[in-house]
């Protein structure tokens, strides 16, 4: 199996890189950081595709298709993953950091989308599928939560155009996953951090977070046999969809946990 991972370079692209090769597949590696890339394929075997990608370039969305075809002969699996997030109020916003990180985590994500799908129509079946994305989004997706509002609104973009392709792209026999982590152990809050002025989330008493090696193993399984959505939290799905038919009692919880969220 040939599997496209963006963000691989750290987190859960990585774990999931790691995953994916002790299992065989054979993966093409993109991230913006180049030393990284080279050294998680070392750690790999060497013997994995690295492209230096950052994915707010379309013509770096477009490459990394490319060059992953020429080298593999098809895509069996396109991970969307890479994305950041800052700490800020929507209000307080501005135009360059919203345009950026949709540039990143939507832009980027459909970029690769269009470059991938059309030649994956075009392969034969494997396993009953012609190919898959799977979009690396959240559980805010779900329910946005204060100071993460901009982020959020990316990660429900992205649930969005899963759930339309879903539909669209089955003809096709392309599989279509969105993949939501609750809180995960991660460099995401050192690089929101470093996007919103040094702040970070406080840890709210009693919040479970997860690893991102448990992330990447729920991911994994989907890929070997697609399934619509990946909530590596199962309890947490059943919560933000209770959250989208009580919005006032979500909206007192979340109130009473402002500051905590609200970042030192």
């Amino acid at each position: 199996m040939v599997v496209v991972i963006t963000g691989a370079s750290a987190g859960i692209g990585r774990a999931l890189a790691l995953e994916l090769s002790a299992r065989g597949a054979k993966l093409a590696l993109a991230a913006r950081r180049a030393d990284r890339l080279e050294a998680l394929n070392a750690e790999l075997g060497g013997s994995h595709l690295c492209i230096t990608t950052d994915v707010a370039r379309r013509e770096d969305c477009e490459r990394l298709i490319a060059r992953s075809v020429e080298h593999f002969g098809r895509i069996d699996t396109l991970v969307c993953n890479a994305g950041y997030g800052f700490l800020r109020p929507v209000a307080e916003s501005s135009p360059e950091m919203v345009q950026e990180i949709f540039q990143t985590n939507v832009f980027g994500t459909l970029d690769c989308i269009r470059a991938a799908v059309p030649l994956m129509s075009r392969q034969s079946p494997a396993g009953g599928w012609r190919g898959q994305v799977m979009l690396v989004s959240s559980a805010v997706a779900r329910r946005a939560i204060p100071y993460f509002g901009i982020y959020s609104a990316t990660k429900a973009a992205q649930l969005s155009m899963a759930e339309a392709m879903r539909v669209e792209l089955a003809p096709q026999q392309i599989a279509v996953t969105s993949v939501h982590p609750i809180g995960t152990e991660t460099e995401f809050g050192t690089t929101s951090a470093s996007r919103s002025g040094g702040k970070r989330p406080r840890r709210i008493s009693g919040e479970v977070s997860q690893s991102a090696e448990t992330v990447a193993r729920k991911m994994v399984r989907a890929i070997e046999h697609p399934r619509p959505e990946v909530w590596p939290a199962a309890a947490s799905r059943w919560a933000l969809g209770f959250a989208t038919l009580a919005p006032r009692l979500a909206d007192r919880i979340l109130s009473k946990r402002r500051g905590q969220i609200g970042g030192e």
